[in-house]
Parts: structure tokens; sequence; C-alpha cells
């Protein structure tokens, strides 16, 4: 199945803690083979999940962990969305949810047969179980895929201006087109996919000032606004508090 991402870990031997789930422009599925997969955010108390689907979000979700976690991710473009599940995206927007509850066989289908499987064999056993499970037919609006795929392609680098003439939609029946779909209006989902660009390349090192620049920003101020908007921390909190998850953990 195109549109998805597949990523196995284990994690072992850290301390207790917390790790942030950032936002991002996919909905994201954990497989948890552990004691279980524990969320919260600023609006709900930490829940428990075995299997849990996380909506696109504009705030961090917090991850409550021993120190310890194993299990399968994966990251679904809004087009897999509708082909496992059969509804938009924006359904799910801000949204943690227990697979089972939207999707009980495939729930089971996952959590039993990846927790039989070897570590090194759990990747491509998800990958044989999405294949083999029911497909639906829903597509996306049109205009509305157009314009996400233009925001992907440019990673956010657009005014909404430019987004209306390329649909030649009016600005009100575009925005109700693309929220109808995504769960978010057409400037939030430039800055989240902006944000997602520049957040991968200060994790890499990248100077602040120069990501601004290569990602659109106007200065390096308007970054620090941003990543603070996103995550709660300013860039280089936020860059040591990534540094400190999971600290003295193995990971593989």
């Amino acid at each position: 199945m195109s549109g998805l991402t597949i990523t196995p870990y284990r994690i072992v031997g850290g301390r207790p803690g917390t790790h942030a789930g950032l936002p991002s422009p996919t909905v994201t599925l954990v497989i948890d083979l552990g004691t279980g997969l524990t969320l919260s955010t600023d609006d709900d108390a930490p829940r428990t999940f075995r299997a849990a689907l996380g909506g696109m979000h504009l705030r961090p979700v917090t991850i409550h962990h021993d120190g310890t976690q194993v299990g399968v991710q994966l990251d679904l473009a809004p087009a897999a969305v509708r082909t496992l599940f059969g509804l938009p995206p924006g359904e799910l927007f801000g949204r943690n949810l227990a697979l089972a509850d939207l999707a009980p066989g495939l729930a089971g289908r996952l959590y039993d047969d990846l927790g039989a499987a070897e570590p090194d064999t759990r990747a491509a056993r998800c990958a044989a179980l999405l294949t083999a499970a029911p497909r639906y037919r829903a597509p996306a609006d049109d205009d509305a895929a157009r314009i996400w795929q233009f925001l992907a392609r440019r990673r956010g680098r657009v005014t909404v201006a430019e987004l209306v003439d390329r649909s030649g939609w009016s600005a009100r029946k575009l925005s109700a087109l693309f929220a109808a779909e995504y769960g978010m209006g057409l400037k939030q989902a430039a800055r989240l996919f902006r944000f997602d660009h520049a957040r991968r390349r200060l994790e890499t090192g990248a100077p602040i000032a120069e990501v601004a620049a290569d990602c659109g920003y106007a200065d390096q101020a308007h970054l620090t606004r941003e990543v603070h908007d996103f995550t709660g921390l300013p860039p280089a909190a936020f860059l040591a508090a990534r540094a400190a998850e999971f600290a003295g953990a193995t990971q593989s």
C-alpha cells in the first residue's frame, strides 16, 4: 500500500519519563507490544492504548513511558487513511482513539501477528497484513487533494492566495472543501508542512538562521515563534528536550 511508512521500534533501559508526539502532516498508528501506549494532551487526561490511532494535530501529544517502548509505528498519508478506514483524515483531526473502535478486526490482527513475529520481520509482516486488509474506495475531493499535494511539494511555502488561484474556486469554497477533508484550514496546513520540514532540519543540527531562510520564514524570530506554537518550547529548549528523551536507553 502506498502512502505509509512502517517503523518497528524497541527502546529499553531508559529512565521513566515522557516524550513528545509532534505535529506532522500524517496520521499516526501505533501498535504497542509492551505494556500499553499512554497518551495525554492539554485537553485530555492520560489514556492507555494497545493500538492507538492519532489524527493530525497542531499541538504536541505527550507520550508517557516507563523507560521501555516496543512496537510498530505507521505514518499514514491522508490517502492511506481513506483506503484503510473509508473516511477523511479530517474526522480524526486532533483525536487519539483506539484502533479497535474504528477497525476491530484489523486491530486484532495487527496486535496478535506483530506480537508473535520476530522483531526483524515485523515491518514486512505489518505490510503484508495491510495489503490483505479490506480496501475502501473513498477518494478525496479532487480539488482538496490537489491542493494538499501542492502543499506537500512546496513544503508549505505558499500563500493562501496562490492556493485559491490554482483551484479556480472562491477562497470560501476552497477553504470549506479543504477543511472538510483535512480538518484544518489552508493556512494551518501550510504552517504544518513548513514546520515539519524546519523541525527535521533543526534536528540534524542545521543553524536556526539557515533553517529559517531555507524554509521560507520571515526571519529567525518568526521560526522561533512557530516552533514554540507547535512544540510548546523555543527551538533551543525543544532540541535539548528531544536529545534527553530516552536518556540511557538502547534503541533499535
